[in-house]
């Protein structure tokens, strides 16, 4: 069975709850970059180069 997005997303940020992952990515968005799922950093509404999506896009935040 497939892992949630969420638990992929918390797992690779290394938090233990979805309030602590929520702030990451708020912050992330604020400053007008996010990590895509690769560990590259583009822009929150964005894909990068390899066509992996920001974690806001892989979540449906955006």
């Amino acid at each position: 069975m497939a892992k949630s997005a969420m638990i992929e997303a918390m797992e690779y940020f290394g938090v233990s709850d979805t309030e602590a992952l929520m702030r990451v990515l708020e912050e992330q968005h604020d400053e007008g970059r996010c990590e895509a799922t690769d560990g590259r950093v583009v822009e929150p509404d964005d894909y990068c180069s390899h066509g992996e999506p920001s974690w806001l896009i892989k979540l449906g935040m955006i």
